[in-house]
């Protein structure tokens, strides 16, 4: 393969990760994390080396996929405008899904460290449960970096962002013995206050980040592999009170100053993954885990601290059978989660404490079943049993439900594919939110259903090499419509006459969501030139029987983003231009911006040396996500208010990343 062709696949992900959907390449890489996608359709896989401070840079510029939040405790998925609560979020199969505190995320994850992401925009597969689909996070192994013939390595990455951030990042890793290999990582990340597009600093935003994680991998034989690991992330700062607002909120409910207080936000997992690889007839991976999120703070005379504790088993397993001719690829497995959710908060007074558990199981199979003459039918089906109960809520609350799925794929020609599919949902009621200690102070609803619906999508995929004289050329459109039925949401509890801040609550199904729109992408390779252009479109409606709609608070709307490429073959030297434009919605006004990027792998020294620059918003504009808070409100206390989570301004970043 071309070296040429290995920065063609850089597009495919925009921000210059790998992406495909189909193709199961395996590269020898340096370091980088590989990224798949539903929603991009081309033909390569490669891997670059790229600086990714926050999940932004991995995620944001994938069609359908945002990232919403500039603060380090506010990173939050978006999919076709639902958050991380409605999707599967897996890091090394162990659950991340935590409903901590409504200002802030769910997520502490540290794009540096992992393998690679496997994104399904939309649900579209028993095998997931979000409602919006899924991200499967790997990190990494020695096995994934050492190459023929070392024993021994590690890794040095050093980073500077002007706009306002430095880090470093320290990697060993070896094969202890024919069998047995290790990997140590650890890392530091110190954040400061950035600046705004208008020059505004964002005071609240000053901390520091770490992560350390062991990983020892034992290879039983040839079939089988076994590996455990340990992986902490400490997030501390003294941080503004609502880290999902901009400073301009933060400072006129502080009275013209950001109050700051001391918060830890923390990830502990350990966990334990099986592998056996017996060929076509079983292909099976097991993984066991405990991943505890916790959350402390001192807020206004109060000292909260609130624990999520997700304990689970994740196995899938994949089998090739053949019948009179016809293929079934087969995959089944079964998903199990047990959340246990303990919150304490301490006054001058009182103590108040809460409890909460749920457990999920899901048992699932799918047959992905081959005709032969270009058509793939695939049938699924999934059995979810669902429990909720809390110390305030002692009786126990079951829901039980059956998905069905059918997607169909026919291949009119070898480079012409049409493909349809339609999913059912379903989401057991989340646990409550733990900052605010819901565990304790909610009431119950017996008349409560989990979120059901139907997810359906339909489009067409080409490729191929005779066109406008490219290397590759390919293209892709999907047409998606998403119905939420029995849409929860927190509402004032209707037997009291108390409404508003401070009232009971509880959670009711106020009526459906539907969401339409799609994705689509077009990728031009020739010679050393790339070109990616990508297009998605949102629209939702809230339905709660109300005399008008709403959309979701976080729905993006229209964006639409283009990346060109060339690599200089002589030196080595990677050169990306991106930009994204997306269209004003509604109140949110529309804004563009463009990244610039230069990777430089110098040969000539002969050592694994990566030197990356960047400049982030070369125009220095002031714009707000529209998966972050946007718009003004006005608040029963403090009046009106500016919501927008405006992004950092201009930001040169330069890092160097050496591999011995």
């Amino acid at each position: 393969m071309k070296k040429h062709y290995l920065a063609c696949a850089l597009l495919a992900v925009i921000n210059g990760y790998a992406v495909a959907e189909e193709d199961n390449v395996e590269l020898i890489q340096v370091w980088g994390t590989k990224v798949k996608s539903s929603s991009v359709y081309v033909g390569e896989q490669a891997i670059a080396s790229k600086q990714a401070d926050h999940l932004s840079d991995l995620l944001r510029d994938i069609p359908g996929v945002d990232v919403g939040g500039t603060h380090s405790l506010n990173q939050r998925i978006n999919v076709r405008g639902l958050d991380d609560t409605d999707l599967e979020v897996l890091i090394d199969g162990a659950s991340q899904n935590n409903y901590m505190f409504h200002h802030m995320g769910n997520l502490n994850i540290n794009p540096d460290i992992l393998e690679s992401v496997d994104i399904q925009v939309g649900s579209n597969s028993v095998v997931h449960s979000g409602l919006g689909g899924a991200l499967e996070f790997r990190t990494k192994s020695a096995s994934d970096i050492l190459r023929g013939g070392e024993q021994f390595g590690g890794r040095v990455l050093a980073g500077y962002n002007t706009n306002d951030l430095q880090y470093l990042s320290l990697t060993a890793f070896g094969q202890l013995t024919d069998s047995l290999d290790v990997l140590a990582y650890g890392s530091t990340m110190n954040n400061n206050n950035f600046e705004d597009g208008a020059g505004i600093e964002v005071l609240g935003s000053d901390g520091k980040i770490q992560n350390a994680m062991v990983k020892l991998g034992w290879d039983i034989d040839a079939q089988q592999r076994f590996s455990v690991k340990y992986d902490t992330y400490r997030n501390h700062g003294m941080y503004a009170a609502r880290p999902d607002m901009g400073v301009r909120t933060n400072a006129a409910i502080g009275g013209g100053e950001v109050p700051l207080f001391d918060t830890h936000y923390d990830r502990d997992t350990i966990s334990g993954h099986y592998e056996l690889n017996m060929g076509t007839a079983l292909n099976l991976r097991a993984d066991l885990y405990q991943n505890e999120q916790e959350l402390w703070r001192v807020y206004n005379g109060a000292t909260t601290e609130g624990t999520s504790t997700n304990t689970g088993l994740t196995l899938i397993a994949n089998s090739l059978v053949k019948t009179s001719g016809i293929d079934h690829q087969l995959t089944y497995g079964v998903k199990w989660i047990n959340a246990d959710n303990d919150v304490s908060s301490v006054t001058a007074d009182e103590m108040t404490t809460g409890a909460e558990e749920t457990d999920d199981t899901g048992i699932f199979i799918e047959d992905a079943i081959y005709f032969g003459n270009g058509l793939t039918v695939t049938p699924g089906v999934r059995f979810n049993s669902y429990e909720k109960s809390s110390a305030a809520q002692p009786e126990k609350d079951s829901w039980t439900d059956w998905q069905m799925a059918l997607a169909a794929e026919y291949s009119v020609t070898r480079e012409l594919t049409i493909h349809a599919s339609t999913t059912d949902l379903f989401k057991g009621p989340q646990p409550g939110e733990i900052f605010n200690n819901e565990q304790a102070g909610k009431v119950r609803n017996p008349e409560l259903e989990p979120e059901t619906g139907t997810n359906r999508e339909a489009g067409i995929r080409y490729r191929s090499a005779d066109v406008l004289g490219a290397d590759e050329f390919s293209t892709a459109v999907t047409v998606f419509r998403t119905e939420v039925d029995n849409y929860i949401e927190a509402v004032d509890y209707p037997e009291d006459e108390c409404t508003g801040r401070g009232c009971l609550q509880w959670d009711r199904n106020i009526g459906t969501v539907e969401i339409d729109g799609f994705e689509a992408s077009i990728f031009y390779a020739i010679g050393d030139f790339n070109a990616l252009v990508t297009y998605a479109k949102s629209d939702s409606d809230i339905q709660d029987g109300s005399a008008t709609t709403a959309p979701l608070d976080r729905e993006v709307g229209d964006s639409m983003g283009l990346t060109l490429n060339y690599y200089v073959t002589d030196i080595n030297l990677d050169l990306r231009w991106h930009s994204q434009k997306t269209f004003a919605e509604d109140a949110k006004e529309g804004y563009t911006v463009h990244n610039l990027t230069a990777i430089w792998e110098p040969a000539y020294f002969n050592t694994d040396l990566n030197v990356t620059l960047g400049i982030e918003n070369i125009f220095d504009r002031l714009y707000v996500s529209h998966a972050s808070r946007t718009g003004t409100t006005t608040h029963p206390v403090f009046g009106p208010l500016e919501l927008s989570d405006y992004e950092p301004g201009r930001n040169i970043k330069l890092s160097v990343a050496y591999k011995f």
